[in-house]
């Protein structure tokens, strides 16, 4: 056990260093450019309408920023932190959810694949749904998953599936659909007496996600998202 904290520990320092590598020099792209240009709203209702519904995307990334950029500030480093910490998270659920599924060494594996690659590493460092997306999704699979193997599962286990799935709807479409799936595979590995219960949590997700129809509604009414 020693052996395996030490190697995931030497494998999240690796992934820290190539995602903050020249951590303050790290410029903009026009991605975020464009988020940024619909902070400026002086209003949440005003972000919603006119900084949201006719964008494409759903509103939780622009609503963080939102509130970021006015607490914080619009320095390139303080908007991209929180982003490259999620990336770094999502290095640490890789190893948890290979361990809990496989085995140690494909958790260790499956961690190492994501603190080097090329994309994880990018995208780490850009200040739009996607790592964000990356960290929710695993988040949800690591409370499914926990919720699957344990019985009784904890509340705070039910608690997490709950919210990070219900944020993966908020973050992105493509985290969205992707929630879906995992939540509509979990049909062929829950137990017949735990079916209700497993129902009764993507319900309470499903209603997290209800504020934000319209919004969806409308977007998917434009013909596209501007993906």
């Amino acid at each position: 056990m020693k052996k395996h904290g030490f190697i995931i520990g030497v494998i999240l320092v690796i992934a820290a260093l190539l995602r903050f590598y020249r951590f303050f020099d790290i410029p903009y792209t026009l991605d975020e450019l464009s988020a940024l240009s619909r902070t400026f709203y002086s209003s949440f209702s005003e972000l919603i309408e006119k900084g949201v519904y006719n964008d494409g995307h759903p509103a939780l990334i622009q609503v963080f920023l939102f509130y970021w950029v006015h607490w914080f500030g619009y320095d390139e480093w303080i908007v991209k932190l929180p982003f490259l910490l999620m990336g770094l998270a999502s290095v640490y659920w890789a190893y948890r959810i290979g361990k809990d599924w496989f085995s140690e060494t494909v958790g260790i594996v499956s961690s190492a694949y994501m603190a080097t690659l090329q994309v994880t590493v990018m995208y780490s460092q850009i200040a739009r749904p996607y790592a964000s997306g990356l960290f929710l999704v695993l988040g949800m699979t690591f409370f499914w998953t926990q919720w699957l193997n344990k019985r009784p599962s904890k509340w705070h286990v039910s608690l997490g599936y709950v919210i990070f799935t219900a944020l993966c709807a908020y973050n992105h479409y493509f985290s969205l659909l992707q929630a879906f799936l995992i939540a509509l595979t979990g049909l062929f590995f829950v137990p017949k007496d735990r079916l209700w219960n497993y129902g009764w949590l993507n319900a309470a997700a499903v209603l997290l996600f209800l504020p934000h129809l319209r919004v969806s509604l409308h977007q998917m009414s434009l013909g596209g998202l501007n993906w």
